[in-house]
């Protein structure tokens, strides 16, 4: 590992990537690592810094430090502008990263008065039974019209357009959005 100093990193500066400096393989392991500039990292995160509306711009590329803190190196600007090669590693973590399946079919949403909706859907992962604490918060719709639940275990999905979805699975959920 290289030996990096505090200021290489400071928090208040945004540092856009030279796309074609990064240099991503994924290990046996599964994490990525990056050679970019003439250093070396070991086990990179790539994180969405919008991760609802822009899924391909604006990624911060990071690394674990000897003391297990997350330090960023910069900001991918825009995925489109690395070779194939590359852009298709940096796509794959983040889909695997955040995996939301889709809401295709509400068949029923009940309340259980103790704070839980269950809702009993259809998915892109297949049937599920969601099981949302505190809906007030859990139920979102950013201004994209986009609805995203969170379920109890922190997992997210989504309904990419309300007024796409069929009337019955709609009115399931007029009372909650």
């Amino acid at each position: 590992m290289n030996e990096y100093k505090v200021e290489d990193f400071a928090i208040d500066t945004l540092r856009i990537l030279n796309v074609n400096e990064l240099k991503f393989t994924r290990r046996d392991s599964g994490y990525l690592y990056l050679e970019y500039q003439g250093n070396t990292y070991e086990e990179i995160s790539l994180t969405r810094l919008q991760p609802f509306f822009c899924l391909d711009t604006y990624i911060s590329v990071a690394f674990r430090n000897d003391e297990e803190e997350w330090i960023e190196i910069g900001i991918i600007k825009d995925l489109k502008d690395m070779n194939e090669e590359q852009r298709q590693l940096c796509t794959d973590y983040l889909n695997f990263r955040y995996y939301i399946p889709i809401i295709t079919k509400i068949y029923s949403i009940k309340d259980n008065r103790m704070g839980y909706l269950f809702v009993d859907a259809e998915t892109t992962a297949g049937h599920k039974k969601i099981a949302v604490n505190d809906w007030w918060t859990n139920f979102r719709i950013n201004n994209s019209g986009i609805l995203t639940v969170t379920d109890s275990d922190g997992n997210k999905y989504q309904i990419p357009d309300l007024d796409r979805i069929d009337r019955s699975s709609y009115r399931k959920l007029e009372l909650f959005v």
